[in-house]
């Protein structure tokens, strides 16, 4: 029987229909007046602590990815700050400061979701551009135009709403998790609306101090304002996509893998048809934007790309707690940790269109969870060469979340039970590190070249001409 190993898609934190109140991520409220209602100090302090024991219970390896005498400290701090009744929004501005402190992209507190529902019903307005964070700053990541007035991508961002957003982003990063500090700073990039709302209470009208090309720009982003997407790009708002770039090179962009997995293999056997058709010989997949999702898609995947049978993972250590001990506790004892070899082993496609050209796959920063798994399954097995940056999140991923409410506020956290050791092995501590590394700044961002897709097409050139070269040389020894 085939297993699937759940990892959280970090971005969207979208789950389909589950029936264990453990694994279901957006439940609705015991009562709706807990929204504005102040919670008690003493309710609001035994809830830091339900945060901080339930993460204890349930992670199976914390204490090799967080120091628990700092977390024990960062608790302490947090309900001594904590000296008055709050609404659930404003304990959330506490409380969720845990999040950073467990070093763990899949461990950390879901922002307060009932008062966003209830923000979009009114009409309110989140912060309606997307940004990218990278060594030189925060910056507007495309271009936009709205009644003459245009914003470049590339365009820093120094102060919003008079905050310095180097600032911003470091009070910012405390409420996401993640395995570095490089890791969640891409977090914040991609919930950065929800982020400026839950944690700084921004909506509807933001003041932006701009830099580009050594020029300053001032913008108010208004809420009845329409800032349009500035872009060539067919595919600009296309979440999976397949075309043919010069040459005889294929591209296939996966914004995420927590999709359908029926409708994802169909989309797989289409795009790999169309791969065979075209006569492609060099493939360059692109999961720099991807945040994970489900398993199923990855091994999927990887069957058109794989010479040999694979796993994804070599093992899997999970802890044991009352939700996923099972039925009288059959699986072992709460509190047991279980190290058990990963046998779901994969073929190759049978299929016709499998493919047997060069793979590169594109990663970067934010490419997570399942997402790392594709990386790790790829790079360890020699399916596929990795160019981009270091993941920021560790090779050997935790997974199989499990979901518990703080009792009081009803604060939603989300904790793995389990970790993956990549297919090689390798238990070393640190993220993907791809063949080819390149690097993401302001003046990458600012040139509008795609640096990664770039340097897989150098790397096919050159390969090209080597086996042109070496064509011709033995053609000459023949004659």
């Amino acid at each position: 029987m085939k297993r699937t190993i759940s990892l959280l898609l970090v971005a969207t934190l979208l789950l389909t229909g589950c029936g264990n109140s453990h694994l279901e991520i957006f439940p609705p409220l015991s009562d709706d007046s807990l929204m504005t209602s102040k919670i008690p100090v003493e309710q609001l302090h035994q809830d830091v602590d339900a945060f901080y024991q339930g993460v204890l219970d349930r992670h199976p390896d914390l204490a090799n990815y967080a120091s628990l005498a700092d977390l024990e400290a960062e608790v302490a701090n947090i309900k001594s700050l904590i000296n008055r009744p709050l609404t659930r929004l404003e304990f959330y501005r506490q409380v969720g400061q845990l999040s950073h402190a467990f070093n763990d992209g899949h461990t950390f507190l879901i922002w307060p979701y009932q008062e966003q529902a209830l923000l979009d019903a009114q009409g309110q307005i989140l912060f309606p551009l997307a940004v990218e964070i990278n060594d030189d700053g925060l910056f507007i990541k495309n271009s936009y135009a709205f009644n003459g007035d245009v914003i470049s991508a590339g365009s820093k961002i120094t102060q919003l709403n008079d905050i310095d957003t180097t600032e911003l982003v470091d009070l910012a990063q405390r409420y996401v998790g993640g395995e570095s500090l490089a890791l969640r700073e891409q977090v914040v990039a991609r919930r950065f609306p929800i982020i400026l709302w839950s944690v700084f209470g921004y909506t509807n009208e933001f003041e932006l101090s701009l830099e580009h090309q050594n020029e300053s720009q001032q913008i108010t982003l208004a809420r009845d304002d329409d800032w349009a997407l500035v872009t060539q790009d067919q595919n600009a708002d296309t979440d999976y996509y397949f075309e043919v770039l010069d040459g005889n090179v294929g591209y296939l962009y996966l914004a995420d893998f927590d999709v359908d997995p029926s409708w994802f293999e169909e989309f797989v056997d289409e795009t790999f048809s169309d791969i065979a058709a075209r006569s492609i010989d060099s493939l360059i997949i692109d999961i720099r934007d991807n945040p994970g999702g489900n398993t199923d898609t990855v091994a999927y995947l990887t069957s058109y790309l794989a010479d040999k049978p694979f796993r994804l993972v070599a093992r899997v250590k999970e802890k044991l707690n009352e939700d996923n001990s099972g039925l009288l506790s059959y699986r072992g004892k709460v509190g047991e940790i279980l190290d058990e070899p990963w046998e779901d082993w994969v073929e190759p496609t049978q299929s016709e269109n499998h493919f047997g050209g060069d793979t590169y796959l594109l990663i970067s920063q934010v490419s997570y969870s399942s997402a790392i798994v594709l990386a790790t399954t790829l790079q360890d097995n020699e399916f596929a060469t990795l160019i981009g940056q270091t993941t920021g999140g560790y090779a050997n991923q935790t997974a199989q979340g499990n979901l518990f409410n703080l009792p009081a506020s009803e604060l939603r956290a989300y904790v793995p039970t389990r970790i993956l050791l990549r297919p090689s092995g390798d238990s070393t501590v640190q993220g993907v590190i791809p063949e080819v590394i390149t690097r993401h700044d302001a003046q990458s961002l600012q040139s509008g070249e795609d640096t990664e897709v770039a340097a897989a097409l150098a790397i096919i050139e050159e390969k090209g001409a080597r086996d042109a070269s070496l064509n011709v040389s033995m053609d000459s020894r023949e004659d």
